[in-house]
């Protein structure tokens, strides 16, 4: 069904007026009988009753008529919100990003980016990596908050955005290195920076760290168990700044010398939208002290 007809037909009917319908859309009243006929073969049904001298319609033009209100009604009210959006210049971006990047950034991080754009609307998706990156690649994620990772597709820019080093954190007061390796530390044995802070930690103050509990998975629950004294543990500062902050993780130990970053990947097609850059300009801006 042409939505030029249904217009056509839709103000003839509303003004019960040929002539009325044809100066509303600045057109001649020929041209609009010319195409209510048009329309009524391609329907092939008749929409007005000819036979008396005012604008009557026939059944099928009248349920006709309720369809084409809803429709046009719903036109109108699109038109309305889009004006509304570029008046207000809003937007909506998807964000996604992996648990271990989400859990400690996501939430100060759109706290700040909230407060500084009102205008732009966003979800959140918290997953896995492989997941994310098909999500973003076909189009459902706007932007993707990843650990360092390094991504071989043209088709995607990868921006890192802050490097900051590796911490060793505790509930505890240590006097020296030697008394906290003494205790368990919680490792996450498939992440090789960890690894490689470990063995910096190890060789710069010759202590050996015995007993570890291996944790893959939600950093929440890591930190849980730093909370209940099962352990320390050795994560990116930016996992455990706002713990360091709150006073609730005291600072044993920063491996300046392995450092973590995050990085934001977007997909090419997607770099000159306005929200994208306002997003990508803020968390370039966004420092967290250490």
């Amino acid at each position: 069904m042409d939505l030029h007809y249904l217009r056509i037909f839709y103000e003839v009917a509303r003004e019960r007026s040929f002539t009325k319908a044809a100066s509303k859309l600045y057109i001649n009243q020929s041209a609009v009988s010319i195409q209510v006929k048009k329309f009524e073969e391609i329907l092939n049904a008749k929409l007005f009753d000819r036979s008396s001298k005012k604008i009557k319609l026939t059944y099928t033009g009248e349920a006709l008529y309720k369809m084409a209100e809803d429709i046009f009604d719903k036109v109108k009210r699109a038109e309305k919100e889009i004006s509304r959006i570029i008046d207000l210049d809003r937007a909506r971006i998807a964000i996604g990003a992996t648990s271990v990047i989400g859990e400690p950034l996501i939430p100060r991080l759109m706290k700040g980016f909230s407060k500084a754009h009102e205008e732009i609307e966003y979800e959140i998706i918290i997953g896995q990596k492989d997941w994310l990156l098909k999500l973003l690649r076909e189009g459902d994620l706007d932007i993707l908050i990843i650990d360092e990772e390094h991504l071989n597709d043209p088709n995607l820019e990868v921006i890192t955005v802050e490097k900051m080093p590796y911490t060793l954190v505790s509930t505890k007061e240590y006097h020296s290195m030697e008394s906290v390796a003494k205790d368990p530390l919680i490792t996450r044995k498939n992440i090789p920076n960890n690894n490689d802070a470990l063995a910096a930690i190890e060789d710069k103050f010759r202590v050996a760290f015995d007993t570890k509990i291996n944790v893959n998975g939600s950093l929440e629950v890591i930190k849980g168990m730093v909370r209940e004294e099962i352990g320390n543990v050795i994560l990116p500062y930016y996992a455990v700044h706002k713990e360091v902050e709150k006073g609730e993780f005291k600072v044993i130990y920063k491996v300046n010398e392995v450092k973590d970053g995050y990085q934001v990947v977007i997909t090419k097609d997607k770099k000159s939208l306005i929200q994208i850059i306002k997003f990508i300009n803020f968390i370039q801006d966004y420092k967290i002290q250490y």
